[in-house]
């Protein structure tokens, strides 16, 4: 019996990033690599790893009356955590760079929003979409360690702070697509 597509778990190797401009920022966070990727690959952009941030909800404690236990309960704030993106280092890539000199002296609106897509097997057909608002870049790493003896490619990374992270449903297709049919001629 076939399985339908829906129910296989998503697979931690395939994912993209998307960077979603928004009106006031002309100039994407990425334009070096996505241009890359647009002439390579398509329209995402590729990362080695992308590390997924946590939303929390801060809670305090309510003692009550002589009752012998606490109470926690929600502050009404949440706070998302840090996200960090590895890629390989290429020569003609300066994009974490430009972004970091970007929010350090605040032009062209440092803030950006990304869409992180888990896509199918076929890496064809996004599966999940979760949504990174108001990123702001904190930290950049040039390269990793550098060492005669090692023959590793050279990862940069960037660490940026996310203010929400929200997950967009995206419809469920009930059949994969089929082959489009040739006309018989």
């Amino acid at each position: 019996m076939a399985r339908s597509i829906n129910s296989d778990p998503l697979m931690s190797y395939n994912f993209a990033l998307i960077d979603v401009p928004t009106l006031s920022a002309a100039p994407l966070a990425f334009p070096i690599k996505t241009i890359m990727s647009a002439v390579t690959s398509g329209t995402f952009v590729g990362f080695e790893s992308i590390s997924m941030p946590t939303l929390s909800l801060s809670t305090r404690e309510i003692k009550e009356g002589n009752w012998p236990f606490v109470h926690r309960v929600l502050d009404g704030h949440a706070s998302a955590g840090e996200v960090v993106l590895r890629q390989a280092v290429l020569t003609i890539n300066y994009d974490f760079y430009f972004w970091l000199k970007q929010a350090l002296w605040g032009r062209i609106a440092p803030r950006r929003h990304f869409a992180v897509v888990h896509l199918r097997n076929d890496k064809r057909i996004p599966q999940r979409l979760i949504c990174l608002s108001d990123c702001l870049p904190t930290s950049w790493k040039p390269a990793n360690d550098l060492s005669a003896t090692s023959n590793e490619v050279v990862i940069e990374e960037l660490s940026m702070i996310v203010t929400d992270v929200s997950v967009i449903p995206l419809p469920i297709p009930l059949a994969p697509p089929s082959a489009p049919q040739t006309p018989n001629l």
